[in-house]
Formats: C-alpha cells, sequence, structure tokens
C-alpha cells in the first residue's frame, strides 16, 4: 500500500517537474550547403528593341517570331 502511494506522488512529481520545465527554443533553419562550383550559372542578357514591329498572330513564322524579341534557333 505504502509503495504505490510513494509510486503516485513521484509520479506527480514527475509530471509537476516537466510541466515547470522551460520550452525549448525552436531549432533553426539548417543551413544551405555551399553552392556546386560545377553548376550553370543564371546569365541575364539585355534586351534589344526589334528591329520590326512585333504584331501577335495566331500563327506566325519564325522571322516574326524573331522580331518580336524570341530566340529560334536558324
Amino acid at each position: 500500500m505504502r509503495l504505490r502511494i510513494v509510486a503516485a506522488v513521484l509520479i506527480a512529481l514527475s509530471g509537476l517537474a516537466a510541466a515547470q520545465e522551460p520550452p525549448k527554443p525552436a531549432p533553426k533553419e539548417p543551413a544551405k550547403p555551399p553552392a556546386d562550383p560545377k553548376a550553370p550559372v543564371l546569365q541575364i542578357e539585355k534586351s534589344t528593341k526589334p528591329a520590326a514591329d512585333c504584331v501577335i498572330k495566331p500563327v506566325m513564322t519564325d522571322d516574326e517570331l524573331r522580331a518580336c524579341g524570341a530566340r529560334v534557333p536558324r
């Protein structure tokens, strides 16, 4: 009987101690891995003004697409 009372008191005390612990801070975001030196590099080029007027049509030729700034392989 005494053993049960002692066990109940210990369980209650352990729960009380756990309730009084300060909350743990949230884990920080993991550090980003270093960039792969062989990875392709983004290249940005300034667009130029098209030589001809650009008119959008449902069906366009390669030359019309190029006039609108598209890069169509020749």
